[in-house]
């Protein structure tokens, strides 16, 4: 008699831990939709402090962005344009995306230099930085596949971990990206990038929460970091 009431338990144990996967991927696919669409929001503009730690090391460069975007279902528009410090001002680039399309655009640097964007300077770095053109124009909380992997705090954050990696139509050189998500504000208070190795190969920390145009939390303090500038 005791065998069929351990297979009861058994399965009854099994659906519930079928439950709760079902529940967690769940939970994911709606902080990643929700994530998502605060992207995808229209019209945007903001400023932010970016700091940039050169390949050689040594201090660290901070320049001040006004960035100037629009994101909607079938296309992004990304205009980033250095205001301070002087001697950088102007230095500016703006990508462009249809869906289903590969991304373009054109870099300018003061006084006269403009160069084209085509899809192969997608991995160029952005002011000499560990952000890439990549970074700027793709929203991995769309991407096909998304999972809540744990809860850990950043800078006495309580932050969710939310690991995305690109589905059957999704198209980027990043085998997954893990953002800690600070559920209140809504807002990657972390994110890491790996490529399809496993390996890390871009960290992006926040160091600045404001409120943009529109009165929503986005990070308005960067921190980047390329980790294979490190090996």
């Amino acid at each position: 008699m005791r065998i069929p009431t351990i297979r009861t338990t058994c399965l009854s144990l099994l659906g519930i831990a079928f439950f709760l996967a079902s529940a967690s991927a769940q939970d994911a696919a709606d902080l990643a939709r929700q994530l998502g669409a605060a992207v995808q929001d229209g019209n945007s503009a903001a400023r932010l402090r970016l700091k940039i730690e050169s390949a050689s090391g040594g201090d660290k460069t901070v320049l001040q962005v006004q960035i100037k975007a629009r994101r909607t279902e079938g296309s992004a528009e990304v205009l980033y344009q250095v205001l301070w410090p002087n001697d950088r001002k102007g230095e500016s680039f703006v990508i462009r995306q249809k869906r289903g399309q590969s991304p373009e655009g054109l870099s300018f640097q003061p006084p006269e230099t403009l160069t084209k964007l085509d899809r192969s300077k997608m991995s160029g770095s952005v002011f000499g930085g560990g952000l890439t053109y990549q970074d700027v124009i793709e929203n991995f909380f769309l991407w096909g596949k998304q999972s809540i992997t744990g809860n850990e705090k950043v800078d006495r954050i309580d932050c969710v971990k939310l690991e995305s990696a690109p589905g059957s139509g999704d198209s980027s050189p990043y085998g997954k990206v893990v953002s800690w998500i600070d559920p209140k504000k809504m807002v990657a208070m972390r994110v890491e990038k790996y490529d399809a190795s496993g390996k890390l190969v871009r960290q992006i920390e926040t160091t600045q929460v404001a409120k943009d145009d529109r009165g929503r939390h986005i990070p308005a303090g960067f921190d980047d970091g390329d980790e294979s500038l490190h090996d």
